[in-house]
Formats: structure tokens, sequence, C-alpha cells
């Protein structure tokens, strides 16, 4: 979809009678993404289910503002689905990079990774806000192949974002001590309490999220999937689920040499990872003994993988600008997916140059 940027105000600038300094102009190409949400019969899921969703994920949305957590720029509500305007990530996701690409994966790109990624899952829980369904597909990739390519970058002190976490849809608000019932997310990805069919803590099931996810960007693969050479028998007897009620898992690349599936720290070590292995098993655990996302932020794996000046804006939050989102007659997405929306915004940028119709808001 191509839309106009976003309009930069700089919350420090001010003109010289103390109002807000004039917006730049906005390039009139720059990509956004459109989530199209259904709902109803042609959706396959009730009206009244999808709206409560839709709500709580527009609200949690329009409450958060992390450099490496998914921008809402406008939304807009029809009586078939909803339209989401987002930022557009041009790396594809995780899984892609960590499947198609994983020679790009060097251990301080890998390290930067994941340091972002608890920051923007720290920041969430601060404000009392679970993800419930972290994995590879849900981490947005802000840079291109080619450029994650470039060894001229040093990512320890690279200035942007690298990733993006995205898809709230199945996100909440919790209390401090609240524990949740429904089982959502990914099975791959769900934690033991949950495969059980336990009351859980939505920030321990993120923090179990974020085992697999590393895990499986050090060893290609998921942690609970069988074993490599297993017999058909095997598979058979021993499900996926099972594995991970057991909390049965073993590293494989990184196993010692004496056929022990511990993790071998010497192979971690000459990679610059034993931070990771230690982080990995240290979420890989039953909720009792399982490491917070703030004893993870606190590793020094982890809290040494950004040296950015005014780093506390991808750990803790905050963007330097605020943004108004205007889009014109170049929101070629829309003649497709939303021609009298299209309509109106035409009349609408013909009388005024932007617009805020309806429900169809800027954030």
């Amino acid at each position: 979809m191509l839309a106009t940027s976003q309009v930069a105000v700089d919350d420090s600038e001010e003109d010289g009678s103390g109002g807000v300094a004039t917006p730049v102009e906005p390039d009139l190409k720059t990509l956004v993404a459109v989530k199209v949400c259904e709902h109803g019969p042609r959706g396959g899921a009730s009206e009244q289910r999808i709206e409560m969703s839709l709500k709580r994920e527009l609200e949690i949305m329009r409450s958060i503002n992390h450099p490496s957590i998914v921008h809402l720029k406008a939304w807009n509500i029809e009586p078939t689905r909803a339209l989401l305007v987002l930022s557009y990530c041009p790396g594809g996701d995780l899984f892609d990079v960590a499947t198609t690409h994983r020679d790009l994966l060097s251990p301080t790109l890998l390290r930067r990774i994941f340091a972002e990624l608890v920051g923007a899952v720290r920041y969430l829980h601060e404000r009392r806000i679970v993800h419930r369904d972290i994995k590879l597909e849900n981490v947005l990739v802000n840079i291109p192949a080619h450029e994650l390519a470039n060894p001229k970058h040093d990512w320890q002190t690279y200035p942007d974002s690298i990733i993006t976490l995205t898809d709230l849809g199945l996100s909440r608000f919790v209390a401090d001590d609240e524990k949740l019932e429904t089982r959502c997310g990914s099975d791959d990805y769900a934690a033991p309490e949950v495969i059980l069919g336990q009351p859980y803590d939505g920030r321990a099931i993120d923090a179990w999220s974020m085992g697999v996810l590393l895990y499986s960007l050090l060893e290609s693969r998921l942690p609970f999937d069988p074993p490599p050479g297993a017999s058909d028998a095997h598979r058979m007897r021993s499900r996926t689920s099972h594995r991970i009620a057991r909390v049965e898992w073993r590293w494989i690349e990184y196993a010692g040499e004496d056929g022990d599936h511990d993790g071998d720290e010497a192979k971690f070590e000459a990679r610059g990872l034993k931070g990771a292995m230690e982080v990995t098993e240290g979420l890989l655990k039953r909720a009792r003994s399982r490491w917070t996302i703030d004893k993870v932020a606190a590793n020094e794996w982890v809290c040494g993988g950004i040296q950015v000046e005014g780093r506390a804006s991808l750990s803790t939050g905050g963007r330097r600008r605020r943004s108004i989102m205007t889009l014109t007659t170049t929101c070629l997405f829309f003649s497709h997916f939303a021609p009298r929306l299209l309509a109106n915004l035409h009349n609408s940028f013909q009388q005024s140059g932007s617009f805020y119709i309806n429900r169809f808001s800027a954030t």
C-alpha cells in the first residue's frame, strides 16, 4: 500500500511564540502495512467475540509507544471486517530470516535482536500487558536481507530498531497477581502449564515463549520437535505436547561431544553465545523456577546487546517524535480492500489534504 509518510513533529522543538514547530512536508511514497480482520459468518468467528478482541487490541495498541513494538497508524471498523494500518517492515518475519537467511544471524545480530525483543516484552509487562503469542512469525524485521548482510554494520551500536514485535490480537491487560485460563497462541510455543490446562501467569508464559524463540534461533529447530534421527515409532509415541508437559528438550548442535545432550559451554563460548545458553536454560523451565523477563534483561549478554546513545528508547519505550498519519489518494491498496473508504478518503483529501472520517482515526 502506498501512502503519505508520517508527519514528524519533534516534541522538543517550538516556534518563537511557544507553539509546536510546523511539521515537515511528508514523503508521498511511504509503504505501510494493512491488517484485515474479518469477522461474522465470513470470518468464521462470532461477531461479539471478534468485536471484543478487536476492541482490546486497539485499546492496547493505542496505549503503547515503543520502537520495537508495532505502531498503529490508523484504523477503520466495518460491518464485516476491520482494517488496521500498521508500520511496514521490509525484512519479512524472523522465521524467514532464521530459516532462509540463517547465515546472516551472526552472534552480534542475534544478540541485538533478542535484546530488543526483551526490551519490548518488558515494556509491555511493566504496563500490565501480556502478549500471549510470541513466536518467530510475530517478530518482524525492519531491515531487508541485503542490509542484514552488510558487514559494515555494528549491530551493538546500530542506531535504529531492528525488529518489531507484532500481532497483539491475543494480548490483554492483567492485574499483578491475576491468573489466566484461556488457552491461546501456538502449541509449539505453549508453556507446560498451558498445555496441562492449569491457571497461568501471563508474564511467565511470555517468558517461556521467549525461551522457545531463542532456542530456535540458536538451533534452527523448535526445542520440542522430535530429535533428529528419531524413529517413526518414537515420533508416534511421543507427541510434542507431551514433551512440553514434561519439559523434555535437549541441545542438538550445541550438545557435548560425548553424546551428552546438555549444552557444551565451550561451543557457546567459541561463538560468544554463552549468555544465550544461560538465558535459554533459565527460561525453558517449569513456572516455579523459570526466569522472569526482568532477570533476563539483567543478564549481561542481553543488557550488553545494545550500545546506543539514548538506548532507553529501545529498552523502556518512547519515540522521539510524535506522528500524525495523513493518507492521500495514493492509497492504492484501498482500491481493492475498501472502495467506499477510498472514495471518502478522496473527497476528504480534495477538501483539506488530510482526513479523519467516521471511525477511521490517526494515532
